[in-house]
């Protein structure tokens, strides 16, 4: 299928587009990757250069792409980290167009706005911007608990709670809600969780939890789950495979002591899980 992905671009590393790419087309599908920055390295290793990509220049990509006729056959757009508010406002008109094309097109927004660890990493008129507009937009949305609790307007500190928020986020347009790094009171500090909610109902998943601060690791979740959900549209199976695959790139990186996701050579992984984790359905 043809997936059309908003994304940063590093030249070393892999994140955004640099670590969403690859396994798509591993799993079989083709990407139009435009590049929403493009930068040396992810700003958390301390330094980087670059810029981001001008908005109208993302609005010239997508027209020739309209131009061709392939935005009607456009079957998913994935979003990631936009770089500023005029990007971010592009990706929009660019939502809008492919399914003015194509209806069932399939929109993953990845609101990429900070984690724990670090707090925010965008500003504050980005972050509203995906709270009013991206975010309602979309058919699933895979923030990770730091951002659910921006866009929520609260800490969540259970499994309860959590699920509750991501309830709270679906009537404003939301089908399938995707929180990754799960950390509450029910899940052990040994582990991480995966929460899926959607209509049909919710399941969690936990894992062992790796060392290490990787960057990418969300780009590559949800990347991985837009590739499994395509299709069948079965949220408790692309959970199950996607969470399995992105274990499997972190727990090779982790063994080769990499500072960047080893992509290439967990690659097996993405299609192949050398191990899955129990899902549990919760309601």
């Amino acid at each position: 299928m043809n997936v059309l992905s908003l994304q940063s671009h590093v030249v070393y590393g892999h994140v955004g587009n640099s670590v969403a790419v690859f396994p798509l087309q591993r799993m079989g599908h083709e990407v139009w990757a435009i590049s929403t920055v493009a930068y040396s390295n992810h700003p958390g290793h301390g330094r980087f250069r670059g810029r981001v990509t001008e908005a109208a220049l993302v609005t010239q990509l997508i027209a020739g792409l309209d131009d061709l006729g392939m935005a009607k056959c456009c079957d998913a757009i994935i979003t990631g980290y936009v770089g500023d508010v005029s990007v971010g406002r592009a990706t929009i008109e660019a939502v809008r167009l492919v399914k003015s094309r194509n209806p069932s097109a399939l929109y993953v927004c990845d609101p990429v706005m900070g984690r724990e660890r670090d707090g925010f990493f965008v500003p504050e008129d980005l972050r509203d911007l995906f709270r009013e507009r991206i975010v309602p937009a979309a058919d699933v949305i895979a923030p990770n608990q730091f951002e659910l609790e921006y866009l929520a307007g609260e800490s969540l500190s259970s499994l309860a709670a959590v699920t509750e928020a991501c309830a709270r986020l679906r009537p404003r347009g939301t089908e399938v809600v995707i929180v990754t790094s799960v950390g509450v009171e029910e899940v052990p500090e040994s582990q991480i969780a995966t929460l899926a909610v959607a209509p049909e109902g919710s399941w969690l998943v936990a894992t062992p939890r790796l060392t290490g601060g990787l960057f990418g690791a969300g780009d590559l979740f949800a990347a991985l789950f837009l590739g499994n959900y395509l299709g069948f549209r079965d949220v408790e199976n692309a959970l199950k495979i996607s969470v399995a695959a992105t274990y499997g790139v972190l727990r090779t990186t982790v063994d080769t002591d990499a500072r960047e996701l080893e992509i290439l050579k967990a690659q097996d992984e993405i299609v192949a899980p050398s191990r899955y984790f129990d899902v549990k359905r919760i309601n």
